[in-house]
């Protein structure tokens, strides 16, 4: 619980860009920091800290907030599942713990965007002040892979491991990226993510998933100046008179089960909500474009238009395939003879299925399945209609990626279970699933509130295929992703293609199959966009938000572009370059 003390910094929401500002700006013993956290304060169970046992936190209400989209159109009509992390540590309670960073040239792009000190080598700093690094190099060069000293940490609070125990589909299926002319790379941290590889996990020597929680809070939690308020959703800003600078933001309101109650912050207030929540947060605070509050009988605190819009996510399809008797896939867990031995295994010896989860990645540049260039032309042509000056100025950037062989627009994994699809059934037997992602889809969605009512979601809307060239994309990239299923030693070990269940012969029936699968990957940026006030952005370098004079936003919502890579990794390094700028003073 909090102290009487009035805290100098209220942080709002207790995920991984709440967790480490807390850690660090909790160093100064002089200052007070709360963070308010609307999930439990737990984050230790077997089902959080066993890697492998993920799955069984995605839907499940203990863990997960499971909000969903609005109906996707261009997607059969259906709402799109976006789980969300619920509990101290956020979306890293739950997510798949890849390590993996977006090249050099997206990196630089922020900056150039208009964001001065937002660049690769800053970046590439926090990455490594951010994490430690240990692995076995004779297990990692078994696999290809070779990582550059100067591009990891090595006494960060966040445990980053190369994977102990690797799938029997990894060798395969590196063998056949070989033969598919997919080249390997010995470390995609090092600026150049393209290539095949194996990631690197937020998972500890002991086999446990690192988590914000356990990485920043827990070494930290007795600090004096550090309090933790669990059950306590953030519903709305307490503005106050204009300081010149801006509007001061004197504290918060949040709700603790029916109570409504009051918490003033002496310096400043920071919005680690994530993608959906912070620019909830801002509507229903009066911050945010007027026709959307005005319709809800919001009074308008400050005009900022750009708020919830330019929502930009990873799109992702599967195939799933029944493998022959030649391997063993996490799906034998479902033996139970099978699963004693495993849990024995991994409580003995920290290795074995439960240990790891799946890490064989490659990202692709867009020639690798436009090689005829058809998909670059009808991209160049592409126009982006009403739309935002942040969603315009982005979408130009992408444009100007196409061409750019540096950037991967493409991420292939190999995931060694049964994932479900349209069709698929499950029998007990070995399977494995592909999941193919769209990396900078052009589509752009938005997230705005349609109640004031605090306790209501936000309308997601991501327009999932609004334009013929994300649909046009995927569709080569599932011709060119099937030829695993059929190409050298991974082809050999199919048996059956059971998702799609049925042959798809025509570009039509991709395309009918692509609407019927095609989902979220979990990782929305852009909603609360860093970039110029005039190029339509919601806060500046310094994670200010315009119009005010001590709010800050520091989450994924301030990416203003997506990057060819899982968040995670990215996300702790802007969480800890902001609590340099904030300890700064700037």
């Amino acid at each position: 619980m909090p102290s009487p003390r009035i805290p100098d910094y209220i942080i709002a929401g207790g995920g991984l860009c709440g967790l480490v500002l807390a850690a660090r700006l909790s160093e100064d013993p002089s200052v007070f920091v709360c963070v308010l956290e609307s999930g439990s304060e737990a984050f230790h169970d077997e089902n959080i800290d066993v890697p492998a046992n993920l799955a069984q936190t995605w839907g499940n209400p203990n863990y997960d907030w499971a909000m969903f989209s609005t109906p996707q159109k261009e997607a059969s009509g259906r709402p799109i599942f976006l789980p969300r992390g619920k509990g101290l540590g956020g979306s890293t309670l739950i997510n798949v713990m890849e390590l993996t960073r977006a090249s050099s040239v997206e990196y630089d792009a922020i900056e150039k965007l208009g964001n001065p000190g937002w660049n690769w080598n800053e970046f590439l700093k926090y990455f490594k002040k951010s994490e430690s690094f240990a692995y076995s190099p004779q297990e990692a060069e078994a696999y290809g892979m070779h990582f550059d000293g100067n591009a990891h940490g090595t006494d960060g609070p966040l445990k980053k491991t190369f994977p102990r125990c690797m799938d029997m589909l990894a060798q395969p299926a590196l063998q056949t990226a070989d033969i598919l002319g997919i080249h390997r790379n010995p470390d995609p941290s090092a600026g150049d993510n393209r290539g095949i590889f194996v990631a690197t996990k937020s998972i500890d020597t002991n086999a446990t998933r690192s988590s914000a929680a356990s990485a920043y809070y827990e070494p930290n939690k007795t600090r004096p100046n550090l309090a933790i308020l669990s059950g306590a959703r953030v519903v709305r800003l307490l503005t106050g008179k204009d300081a010149g600078s801006g509007i001061v933001i004197r504290g918060v309101e949040y709700l603790k089960g029916d109570a409504l109650n009051v918490l003033e912050a002496s310096k400043e207030v920071i919005l680690c909500a994530g993608s959906y929540e912070t620019p909830k947060i801002l509507e229903l605070s009066g911050i945010g474009d007027p026709s959307i509050l005005r319709k809800l009988g919001i009074p308008v605190v400050h005009d900022l238009k750009s708020v919830g819009a330019n929502h930009q996510d990873h799109l992702v399809f599967t195939f799933t395939s029944r493998l022959n008797g030649k391997v063993e896939t996490y799906d034998s867990m479902q033996d139970p003879e099978v699963a004693k031995t495993q849990k024995e295994l991994y409580t003995e010896a920290r290795t074995g299925l439960l240990s790891a989860t799946p890490s064989l990645f490659a990202f692709l540049p867009l020639h690798t399945v436009d090689k005829d260039d058809i998909i670059l032309d009808s991209a160049r042509n592409l126009k982006l209609a009403d739309a935002n000056a942040a969603a315009q100025k982005t979408f130009k950037l992408q444009q100007e990626w196409l061409v750019d062989d540096r950037i991967p627009w493409i991420d292939i994994n190999f995931i060694d279970r049964f994932m479900p699809g349209p069709g698929a059934t499950f029998e007990p037997r070995a399977y494995m699933t592909i999941n193919v992602m769209l990396l900078h889809p052009f589509g752009r969605g938005s997230v705005h509130i349609t109640s004031s009512d605090p306790l209501q979601n936000p309308a997601i809307e991501l327009n999932i295929f609004d334009n013929n060239v994300d649909l046009d994309m995927f569709v080569e990239t599932y011709k060119f992703a099937r030829e695993f299923l059929t190409t050298g030693p991974l082809g050999a070990l199919v048996e059956e293609e059971i998702c799609p269940a049925t042959e798809l012969k025509t570009d039509d029936d991709i395309k009918d199959f692509l609407r019927q699968s095609v989902g979220s990957s979990f990782h929305p940026v852009g909603t609360v966009g860093m970039l110029p006030e005039k190029d339509g952005g919601c806060v500046d370098a310094e994670l200010k938000v315009y119009g005010t004079a001590n709010l800050r936003v520091v989450d994924a919502s301030i990416i203003p572009i997506n990057i060819s890579a899982h968040l995670q990794a990215t996300l702790y390094a802007i969480a800890e370059k902001a609590a340099d700028i904030i300890k700064k003073g700037i």
